[in-house]
């Protein structure tokens, strides 16, 4: 292109620099035709936003957006607040009523949610959506000065797409942005609702892009994918599992695998394995045997499987009902935080979790596994729709209209 571009009359060269998009026809080796094309040549692009107790973040984050991407003229910011129990409502209403009076941001809410839904909730906020192109922005993301030109450059060039950034390469608080035609996103029924945990989401919604024919390209230009840092306490917070976990246990066995086990508030209990891949082979810390093979992730849940039962506590002693056995949890005399579990003649040695960080580690574990795993039995069964309905929600529109997404 700077090629063409050099050769082109310089009387030229300033229209050309201006202008959004040339198409060149040479007639000889010395002159060309530039053609302008015009606005019609702009795709509607619709910045998705979901927003559930972190009004924190939009508030430095959306006017920046819109104020990076004001230029471009057919674009609308959509931003879904997910039964948000902040000020973001308030906020809002004194700060952004300009936008939403002129059409640039729509402003949806929904009472309905207890906790947070990852998936619903972005299926939700792409559903309220008009535009011809959808792109997810997290509420903690800022998208950079001309993001909205970029993808309308991007899909100009190439329509068989989506684009999406590199998880090698890109901050981990981008991982989530994801630019997708509308109709393809409607074709594959969204983000899988069988994802009840936090993260993988957005892979496996590429993944079943790649399986409609999508080409995946990647968004380099690290302007582009910026966000506010934050520990993982803050993605959680909102979600059911971390707020539903009563308290949890972990028991090493050896020198890769240990047993975690979670009591949940609602009397059910999950009991598995997480192995650390690369230290399998091992027999003992004395004589670890690193592979030498590469894995996709440092850890995994031992064969794919939790052990889900019920309990009760009466006092400080647990009893687990499982398929098999009636497994007593009781605390050791004189060993603070230390519990021995007792099934049948099998006793094991469990340590109480009262750590915030790791605390954080075990909630986040749990929660992205379940995803992962479901995101890899969707890709090994190749299946391109996962939802039968997907982002039902009734909701308030701009404060003024009720909306109901059946």
């Amino acid at each position: 292109m700077q090629h063409q571009i050099r050769r082109i009359p310089v009387s030229l060269r300033r229209q050309v620099f201006i202008t959004d998009y040339i198409a060149y026809i040479q007639l000889n080796s010395k002159f060309y035709v530039v053609i302008f094309m015009k606005n019609k040549s702009k795709y509607k692009i619709s910045f998705c936003t979901v927003c559930m107790n972190r009004a924190h973040h939009l508030k430095l984050t959306l006017p920046k957006n819109i104020k990076d991407n004001q230029d471009y003229e057919n674009v609308e910011f959509v931003v879904l607040n997910y039964n948000s129990k902040d000020d973001l409502d308030e906020w809002i209403k004194a700060e952004m009523m300009e936008y939403i009076n002129k059409g640039i941001l729509i402003y949806v809410k929904t009472k309905e949610p207890k906790h947070f839904f990852m998936s619903h909730s972005k299926n939700v906020v792409a559903r309220s959506a008009s535009g011809d192109i959808i792109c997810n922005v997290d509420a903690d993301n800022y998208m950079g000065e001309g993001f909205a030109s970029y993808i309308n450059n991007q899909y100009r060039v190439n329509q068989n797409i989506y684009l999406a950034v590199n998880k090698e390469t890109a901050p981990r608080d981008c991982y989530g942005r994801i630019c997708v035609w509308r109709d393809d996103f409607f074709k594959i029924k969204g983000y899988d609702e069988g994802m009840l945990g936090y993260g993988f989401e957005d892979f496996d919604l590429r993944n079943r892009l790649e399986l409609l024919g999508r080409g995946e390209v990647h968004i380099t230009d690290l302007d582009f994918l910026k966000a506010i840092t934050h520990k993982d306490a803050e993605r959680l917070k909102s979600e059911k599992n971390a707020k539903s976990m009563d308290r949890f246990f972990i028991n090493h066995i050896d020198s890769a695998r240990s047993s975690l086990l979670y009591l949940f508030e609602d009397g059910v209990s999950y009991e598995g394995i997480i192995a650390m891949n690369r230290l399998l082979n091992s027999t003992a810390i004395e004589n670890l045997f690193l592979e030498n093979r590469t894995f996709e992730y440092p850890n995994s849940l031992w064969k794919d499987c939790w052990n889900k039962s019920s309990w009760r506590r009466e006092k400080q002693t647990v009893f687990i009902r499982d398929k098999e056995n009636d497994l007593v949890l009781e605390p050791l005399e004189n060993e603070q935080h230390l519990f021995q579990l007792t099934a049948g003649n099998d006793v094991q040695v469990y340590r109480q979790v009262v750590d915030r960080g790791e605390s954080n580690n075990m909630i986040m574990f749990f929660s992205q596994i379940n995803n992962r795993i479901k995101m890899r039995r969707n890709r090994e069964s190749k299946k391109i729709t996962v939802n039968i309905s997907f982002g039902k929600a009734r909701l308030l529109k701009n404060f003024s209209k009720n909306v109901k997404l059946n």
